[in-house]
């Protein structure tokens, strides 16, 4: 009695390959968001957690630069933005850098409260104050 000849197992690895692509797709793209990062010396302080998700970032960096969610603007833009996000009733989230000079963030805060933001939050670092 002869027996038939084995057939070998067949392993489909499309499935894998399909997974190794996604993930090098996904692992491209997190390091150009990371390289585009604004990065900011904020102060040490402590206050209940925002998210930043909702809110608009407005951004005073060391020298003096203002950004308006990682874009520079002048002091001469913000009403025009302002206005957009009120009308949205999105929320305005000022985060200063802690070497940044203390009038320039003074100087946006009251722009901000002139062109009728009611509310202001401040970022800063949690941790305690230093």
């Amino acid at each position: 009695m002869r027996r038939a000849p084995r057939r070998g197992v067949d392993v489909d690895i499309t499935p894998l390959i399909d997974v190794l692509f996604m993930l090098i797709i996904f692992f491209v793209l997190t390091t150009v968001f990371v390289q585009g990062a604004i990065t900011i010396d904020l102060p040490q302080g402590s206050a209940s957690p925002v998210s930043e998700n909702s809110s608009i970032v407005v951004t005073v960096t060391a020298g003096s630069e203002i950004l308006w969610a990682g874009e520079a603007v002048s002091h001469d833009d913000l009403p025009a933005l302002v206005a957009d996000v009120l009308a949205r009733s999105g929320d305005i989230l000022l985060a200063g850098d802690r070497k940044a000079p203390y009038g320039e963030v003074a100087r946006v805060l009251n722009s901000l409260r002139a062109l009728g933001v009611g509310s202001v939050g401040l970022a800063f670092e949690g941790g305690g104050d230093k």
